[in-house]
């Protein structure tokens, strides 16, 4: 969910944007029905509620551009500079933020140095995972999580290092890449996946969301081969996806497949690309949303309404913080590696 789309041409050369727009949109509105006491609502075909699949549709996506990412980059630094700075100063910003609207409003002075420990806790969340509660917090709300999607995030970041070892091997990391998709694949199908963690980490959420990073991956690796038939690819993708859906009793690699398969043809086509004109508002909506939302359903009693609400604040932070600092700082990397090239020699 982290990647611009540059990586696959300029930004109205596909409908990328728009794609990761309306994922994170699903994540919200999915969100909403739990924030409000209400089971998620499924997805007709999929069995599987709206928040999985925006989640799903943003993992495979980013495979996929990581993937050309790193085939295309020519320095490890600026890789990995760009990773830093696409997730960390929108994750400080939205800790930040929440962590004194909370206090604030909350009046919680008893427990001022548990919004401290937040903000610190969770920097260091892609060691030691999510804190997603802070003590006298959001206790008149149906659930006391202050930011429960970001449990993500640590998994994503552990996956990019996974693909970037593989690219190690270099021109083995294609066949390297289709081998860590089969046996993520087969270690996700397995009925006994949950008996393990790994650390802080879940392991049937890291082999799930693994599988569909990993597909996306995957497509990036056949993608020359398919990109100029991508749209028809992609529409049999999305027909594959609802078939299997009705076929297998749970998700397999092969719906995830499908699944990338779907969105990263799909989203090839220009037909949306002028939404990209606006900038791309996924992250800041994804990590900002639910604290939004529980303060909109504190708020607003109806719950559509509160629930359109939350969406046009958070849509509006989304692309605040697109064109305040996420845009701005993609021109750094190249500094950072420039400047790493200078030490160096």
């Amino acid at each position: 969910m982290n990647i611009p789309a540059q990586v696959v041409g300029t930004r109205d050369a596909n409908s990328y944007d728009f794609v990761r727009f309306c994922a994170a949109s699903c994540v919200l509105f999915s969100h909403h029905f739990d924030l409000a006491g209400f089971a998620e609502p499924v997805v007709p075909g999929l069995g599987e509620d709206f928040g999985e699949l925006g989640v799903e549709i943003f993992f495979c996506l980013s495979g996929f551009l990581i993937y050309l990412s790193l085939q295309r980059s020519r320095s490890w630094v600026r890789f990995a500079a760009a990773r830093v700075l696409r997730i960390f100063p929108n994750l400080l910003f939205v800790l930040l933020v929440s962590s004194v609207a909370t206090f604030v409003w909350y009046r919680n002075e008893p427990h001022a140095g548990d919004h401290v420990t937040y903000v610190i806790d969770n920097l260091l969340m892609f060691f030691d995972g999510v804190t997603f509660e802070i003590p006298g917090i959001f206790t008149d709300a149906v659930r006391q999580s202050v930011n429960d999607p970001l449990w993500t995030l640590p998994y994503e970041l552990w996956l990019y290092v996974l693909l970037a070892l593989l690219f190690l091997a270099g021109a083995r990391a294609p066949i390297l890449t289709l081998i860590a998709a089969a046996v993520i694949g087969f270690a996700y199908a397995r009925a006994d996946i949950d008996d393990f963690d790994i650390g802080r980490f879940e392991s049937y959420e890291f082999l799930r969301l693994g599988s569909y990073f990993l597909a996306g991956a995957v497509i990036a690796v056949v993608w020359p081969r398919i990109k100029s038939h991508a749209i028809a690819f992609g529409a049999a993708g999305l027909v594959a996806l609802f078939i299997l859906g009705q076929l297998l009793p749970q998700d397999t690699i092969l719906d995830a497949l499908a699944l990338a398969l779907a969105v990263i043809g799909l989203g090839s086509s220009r037909a949306m690309a002028w939404f990209a004109k606006g900038g791309d508002a996924s992250y800041g909506m994804y990590i900002f949303a639910w604290p939004v939302q529980q303060f909109a359903l504190l708020l607003i009693a109806p719950f559509w309404l509160s629930l359109a609400a939350a969406f046009a604040v958070t849509a509006a932070i989304g692309y605040a913080t697109w064109h305040t600092f996420e845009n701005r700082l993609m021109a750094y990397p190249d500094r950072v590696a420039r400047y790493a090239y200078r030490v160096s020699v």
